[in-house]
């Protein structure tokens, strides 16, 4: 095997790693796919109704919150608060997913939460729903949802210039 292995060129074995990543990717299952993806950008919903998101920092940099489906240790969450602010307030990293969490109500179902770690907070007439709408094609923040490449872009322009 090291005999053969000596005579292939580099670019030889890129080839052939990657050949090996993408049977991987071909053959492995949605759950097992998802481990291996690089992090990822989301935004979340939070209701002031239920939880003093405006003032969810103030005392900790580092706060407990529902997790969603798909959410990973080390992806990028943007916190929309809704109603009456209807605004993106915060940008966190996610430091540790599925920690299990029981709690139901009328309104809410809660299986598994994760800690989010405060990066930075926006204006709240910044990235108001209106701007979500009109500029970037958000119509609804009901549940985690991807953030769309040009709002990404957008949000990190507004984090360099501070």
């Amino acid at each position: 095997m090291e005999r053969f292995l000596s005579k292939i060129s580099a670019d030889g074995l890129m080839k052939a790693c990657r050949w090996i990543d993408e049977s991987f990717f071909v053959t492995a299952s949605k759950q097992r796919k998802q481990e291996y993806r690089p992090p990822k950008e989301w935004i979340i919903p939070a209701n002031p109704k239920y939880y003093d998101t405006e003032h969810a920092f103030d005392e900790k940099n580092e706060i407990d919150w529902k997790q969603g489906i798909g959410i990973k240790t080390g992806d990028i969450v943007f916190m929309y608060v809704t109603a009456p602010v209807s605004a993106i307030l915060y940008k966190c990293r996610v430091t540790r997913t599925n920690i299990p969490y029981d709690y139901m109500d009328d309104h809410l179902t809660i299986r598994s939460i994760m800690k989010i770690e405060l990066l930075e907070r926006f204006k709240p007439d910044r990235f108001t729903f209106h701007v979500l709408k009109n500029e970037y094609g958000i119509y609804a923040v009901r549940g985690p949802r991807g953030v769309p490449y040009s709002l990404s872009e957008a949000l990190k322009r507004v984090g360099d210039q501070r």
